[in-house]
């Protein structure tokens, strides 16, 4: 008769649990700037509950220095390349929405960035967790001043059509990334799209493994 009163007990607390978590989430997105070397987190933690304790934490790369703290938060830390950011008595606010920034010597082609957690406190005191995933961003150094296909150089076609496009609708579709264009070609068939320019295969390859989350046939063409 004790042992079934135990596990009674664990079904009814996992319950709550799952059930008081529902609609918490953490949204972020950060904006690069390759003339000073910036990146700009923006975080947005939703339907957290008031009173408790909340710790956030994010992956910073190895090299980027932290310029700017979000006044939200009374402690904070840099240990270990991770950004700890811990609020006592978290505010009675559905959305709180914050930003830092970060400075490197230099941002490479590809950085991995947004990785986090975040750690609070329910209405009946037990602590939980949530994570957001580290994603991709791409970054464009120089943005070539031109608008025509280049010689010698590589590019990402992601589509071919018997009429035109609106090249604001293709790059809403591809979610183009970081100063990226989108040129057009006319040929007695088709209109046909690309993304470029790129200086080696290697560059667009890198670029291709983004872009084929969206369009999965796309291919690197070189002129």
């Amino acid at each position: 008769m004790k042992r079934a009163y135990k596990v009674f007990l664990f079904l009814i607390l996992f319950y709550k649990t799952t059930t008081d978590s529902y609609g918490q989430e953490i949204i972020s997105f950060a904006r690069m700037d390759t003339i000073t070397n910036e990146i700009t987190t923006f975080i947005s933690l939703v339907n957290i509950p008031d009173g408790g304790r909340v710790r956030f934490q994010q992956r910073l790369h190895p090299k980027a220095t932290l310029t700017n703290l979000p006044s939200e938060f009374l402690l904070w830390d840099t240990a270990n390349n991770i950004l700890t950011l811990i609020s006592s008595n978290y505010p009675s606010i559905d959305t709180l929405a914050f930003k830092f920034v970060c400075k490197t010597d230099s941002l490479p082609d590809v950085i991995l960035w947004g990785e986090s957690a975040l750690m609070y406190e329910n209405k009946k005191g037990i602590v939980q967790k949530i994570t957001s995933p580290a994603r991709n961003y791409i970054v464009r150094q120089n943005r070539p001043d031109i608008d025509t296909l280049q010689k010698e150089s590589y590019y990402i076609q992601i589509s071919a059509s018997n009429t035109m496009q609106k090249k604001n609708d293709i790059a809403k579709l591809v979610h183009l990334q970081n100063e990226h264009i989108i040129l057009e070609q006319k040929t007695e068939k088709y209109y046909k799209y690309f993304i470029g320019n790129f200086t080696s295969k290697e560059q667009a390859s890198t670029y291709l493994k983004y872009y084929r989350q969206y369009i999965p046939d796309a291919f690197i063409i070189q002129f």
